[in-house]
């Protein structure tokens, strides 16, 4: 079973450098027609534009295709920012029996997924965090799913 969010996070990325470019005019506009513009809200909407173009910058840079794979035996995750050319080798690639626990932590810029492998040279299991964009509840049970299916 393959997963991936590569159509959406690809989407989401047009969407947020068309967004950039249209504040970017915005802020071309302001500086061109600045005389018609009062002068004491020069700075304030400089600094909101400023400020916008910081957070949309940010969650671009914060994307990450993610795409899982479990074929019975192994499974691997690969996470990957849209803008990456070339071959994109697996982030984690154990067998199905090691997998401990299969978490997600969600916060405002970027979900994280945890997963715990179990190794047989520790006690406490190994830990990895991989950074994602846009995992929905349905493909995190497809997940989850797919290792409980033997």
């Amino acid at each position: 079973m393959i997963l991936t969010n590569k159509d959406w996070v690809i989407l989401k990325m047009k969407i947020l450098q068309f967004l950039f470019a249209f504040n970017c005019g915005l802020v071309l506009v302001g500086y061109t027609l600045k005389s018609f513009i009062l002068v004491s809200l020069r700075w304030p909407w400089a600094i909101l534009f400023f400020v916008i173009s910081i957070l949309i910058l940010r969650k671009i840079v914060n994307l990450r295709i993610f795409q899982f794979e479990n074929s019975g035996l192994v499974f691997s995750i690969k996470s990957y920012h849209p803008l990456k050319k070339g071959i994109v080798s697996p982030l984690v690639e154990y067998p199905v029996d090691y997998l401990r626990s299969l978490k997600i932590e969600r916060s405002v810029f970027v979900d994280v997924i945890v997963i715990d492998i179990d190794l047989k040279e520790k006690e406490t299991p190994f830990r990895i965090k991989i950074k994602v964009s846009d995992i929905s509840d349905n493909d995190y049970r497809r997940m989850v799913n797919s290792f409980l299916q033997k």
